[in-house]
């Protein structure tokens, strides 16, 4: 285990709050406040980082392999052109806080962010195929009088994203944005997508059983293979004209020109 006093990776981020072509697998992360660190093409690999305040830290050019970052503060965190995928496995997120959190042009292909704090996160342009989000929480709560939490509003986006055989069973994306990504082949079962904008995706094949789409905006989205007896819900959403033939064949209804 590195010393924080002599380490050179340590002594970097203590004098200029900076870390650049490091190897990161043996850093410690607890009890550390790393707030604002910059962290510059840097490398780790099968390293668990647990603990630690990374409020608003910036990585850019990152590798992490095999990676798991548990119980971290990455709020306002800020990661650009970073990759959390070796070709094989992905790298996981525990109980993380990534609220406010931008992730661009990142590879989370195979990753997985288990009961993480997501309100307003954004990922831009990532690579995510095969990502699995279980217990996210994309609302932000307010604490009235000390004694209970009231949801106040729900917010992230999901821009330009490949999300193909993504897990995101049962996972609330009310009133948040999912935006020309790509979701061929991923599990939605049970998903809530209530008030919000799937406009311009592609949901091919994608297993919807169950799922609530209620006042979500469909214009523009690839619903091939989408079988609207299947839904839970989907009172008041959102479509363009040229949708409405497949989604009323998935009733038994055949459409015809008006007669002239």
């Amino acid at each position: 285990m590195p010393d924080p006093e002599t380490d050179p990776i340590y002594l970097s981020l203590q004098q200029s709050n900076r870390a650049a072509n490091a190897d990161l697998s043996q850093l410690i992360f607890d009890d550390q406040l790393l707030e604002s660190a910059r962290f510059e093409n840097c490398t780790a690999s099968g390293a668990r980082f647990a603990g630690g305040d990374l409020t608003a830290s910036n990585w850019e050019g990152c590798r992490f392999s095999k990676c798991e970052f548990s119980n971290i503060n990455f709020t306002d965190a800020r990661f650009e052109n970073c990759s959390f995928f070796d070709g094989e496995s992905g790298s996981t997120f525990r109980f993380c806080d990534l609220r406010n959190a931008n992730f661009k042009n990142c590879d989370l292909s195979m990753s997985m962010l288990f009961v993480c704090d997501l309100f307003d996160v954004k990922f831009s342009s990532c690579r995510m195929r095969g990502v699995a989000l279980e217990k996210p929480s994309f609302t932000q709560t307010l604490n009235r009088s000390g004694r209970s939490k009231k949801p106040a509003r729900s917010a992230a986006t999901f821009e330009e994203c490949n999300l193909n055989d993504a897990i995101l069973k049962e996972v609330d994306f009310s009133s948040c944005r999912l935006v020309d990504c790509r979701l061929a082949n991923a599990d939605l079962n049970g998903a809530q997508f209530v008030n919000s904008s799937l406009r311009g995706s592609d949901l091919t094949n994608a297993s919807l059983r169950f799922a609530n789409i209620s006042g979500a905006d469909l214009r523009g989205t690839d619903l091939t293979g989408l079988s609207l007896h299947e839904l839970e819900n989907y009172a008041g959403m959102q479509i363009s004209a040229g949708q409405q033939y497949h989604l009323l064949r998935s009733l038994g209804i055949d459409v015809y020109p008006d007669d002239e």
